[in-house]
């Protein structure tokens, strides 16, 4: 079975400066590989790999705007114990593009994981309450992404971790 969902991400160079302003923070904690930031736009889960292909051709039927976002908050979430970069100000534009991909692939017979998108990237997992840092806290300078395609991605995980990778991707547009 693929681990499979479809993201937004952000360049190499921001994914790296983000990790490493990030890191001063967050002592203790699992931090986030640089290659692994994204925000994901609708978990689809596991997927038998025979239905791949059914999944790219939802995706191609997709046709949304270019997604800015402006990550401008460090936010420390209790429950699943991360510490992730969100946005103040809410993207039209990819909640709609979310919206429109969770619309669309229970249209087609797949049964992703639906909740409300919110904007974050994850920078740390594991991280504990004792924090000496205020969260949330305003992220300075603020990372501004610019998404010409949404991507699918796969998640597999070895002995370090997670580790994502791109399956395939997809234009957006003016």
């Amino acid at each position: 079975m693929l681990r499979l969902f479809f993201a937004l991400q952000p360049t190499p160079e921001q994914n790296t400066a983000l990790t490493a302003q990030v890191a001063p923070l967050i002592v203790g904690a699992q931090p986030v590989r640089a290659e692994n930031l994204h925000a994901t736009l609708c978990f689809i889960g596991a997927l038998d790999p025979q239905r791949l292909d059914g999944l790219r051709a939802v995706a191609a039927t997709v046709h949304a705007r270019r997604v800015e976002l402006r990550f401008d908050t460090l936010e420390h979430w209790d429950g699943p114990r991360i510490v992730c970069v969100t946005t103040s100000e809410e993207s039209e534009s990819a909640r709609d593009l979310a919206v429109t991909l969770s619309e669309a692939t229970i249209a087609a017979g797949f049964t992703p994981d639906i909740k409300p998108f919110r904007a974050h990237l994850t920078l740390a997992r594991k991280v504990s309450r004792d924090l000496s840092v205020v969260f949330p806290q305003p992220l300075t300078p603020s990372t501004i992404v610019r998404c010409d395609r949404f991507v699918l991605m796969q998640s597999r995980r070895d002995e370090s971790g997670s580790i994502y990778s791109a399956v395939d991707s997809w234009a957006l547009y003016d």
